[in-house]
Formats: structure tokens, C-alpha cells, sequence
């Protein structure tokens, strides 16, 4: 390391700095295996494209059952006749971030109170 360098304050790394340092592969799987919080990937349009153990726990789907289908499933009727997860998901697209709390769906069909956050993940250009 160049002598300037050594006592130079070294800045955090950004996530993609981090990925590819770590391996974006490491990464995914220990997001699969978080069990206590639902981390779900969607592209954008709101097709669910991951899943992880805490998704699967708190919804009661299996990967399977979900990747490749709508995140609208998760929503009440009321919620997806009056278009909110559509809003919602457009929010996240503008604003970078969205969040909300409200009733969401299980698998059996029985609701459940969940705090959910959207958030928007940019490609590098």
C-alpha cells in the first residue's frame, strides 16, 4: 500500500462495493435463511422473483408457490379493488422507499397486521 494511503480514513463500503467483495452468492444465501423477517425481491412490476425462510414463515407459501406470481396476492380484496399495491409499488419506484402498515394474507386465507417497506434497487449503470 502506497505510503499516502496508510493513514488515510477509508470510507464504508457501498452495497455493491460489499457484494462484490463478499460475493453477491454469500449474500443470497444468508438472506435465505433469515427466518424472523420476510425478504422478498420483486421486479418492476411487482412479480415476486425471491423468497426467503421468514417469507415463508410468516405467509405459509413455499418458494415455489409465490416466485414468479404478483405480490398482490399478499393483499386484501379491499386493498386490491381500490389498486393500493399498485400505488404502492409506484411510490417505492418515484420515491426510492415506501412503507406502510395494514392487513396482509396469509396462505389459508387469515390476515395479519404486517409492516412492509418497499424499497428500490437500481441497477449500476
Amino acid at each position: 500500500m502506497p505510503e499516502n494511503q496508510i493513514n488515510k480514513p477509508q470510507q464504508p463500503l457501498t452495497e455493491p462495493e460489499m457484494a462484490a467483495r463478499i460475493g453477491d452468492d454469500r449474500i443470497g444465501k444468508w438472506i435465505s435463511e433469515v427466518e424472523d423477517y420476510s425478504i422478498i425481491t420483486l421486479d418492476p412490476e411487482g412479480i415476486i422473483t425471491s423468497w426467503n425462510k421468514g417469507a415463508e414463515k410468516i405467509k405459509g407459501y413455499k418458494a415455489s408457490e409465490v416466485v414468479g406470481k404478483s405480490f398482490r396476492m399478499f393483499y386484501t380484496l379491499e386493498d386490491r379493488d381500490s389498486k393500493f399495491p399498485e400505488g404502492f409499488l409506484e411510490q417505492a419506484r418515484s420515491e426510492g422507499k415506501a412503507n406502510h402498515e395494514g392487513w396482509r394474507l396469509r396462505k389459508d386465507g387469515q390476515r395479519f397486521w404486517g409492516s412492509v417497506t418497499l424499497t428500490a434497487i437500481h441497477d449500476a449503470v
